[in-house]
């Protein structure tokens, strides 16, 4: 038997409550989900060394009380650049249906939610959960 990461029996057992996809939308998502989680992967490096560069201009300009310099905002940038390098990672796994692909995603999806959590963005901690968990658990069993 494989060996469960983290909470992933517990989420597995909740999500199996949920409505089930058609089959053909599974084989739809695990087609292209390789190719969206590398466009969002480089994507998203991009968005964060934009802005990463606005901040700097930012604070410089208007001083270190500016929006954006707070604690939270840094845990987001650096948060959210290893999920996009998560996601890059999971590229080559996915489209192979290895089960580390999915783990990857697994994982993205547990920083994202503790992101969401430690930054107090509660609608974000929400949807990611519930949209984001029932995809990902119903694409799960295609990964081997």
């Amino acid at each position: 038997m494989e060996q469960q990461l983290p909470l992933e029996k517990e989420l597995r057992d909740l999500f199996a409550k949920f409505p089930a996809f058609p089959e053909s939308l599974i084989d739809i998502l695990v087609t292209i989900a390789p190719w969206l989680v590398v466009i969002g992967g480089v994507l998203g490096l991009l968005g964060l060394l934009t802005l990463l560069g606005f901040s700097t201009a930012f604070i410089g300009a208007i001083g270190l009380d500016a929006y954006g310099s707070t604690w939270a905002y840094y845990v987001s940038i650096i948060g959210g650049a290893v999920v996009a390098v998560m996601y890059i990672l999971a590229f080559i796994p996915l489209r192979a249906q290895k089960k580390r692909g999915w783990d990857l995603l697994y994982y993205a999806f547990l920083l994202n939610l503790l992101i969401s959590l430690v930054t107090f963005h509660i609608i974000s901690l929400i949807l990611t959960f519930l949209i984001g968990g029932w995809v990902l658990f119903q694409v799960r069993p295609k990964y081997t």
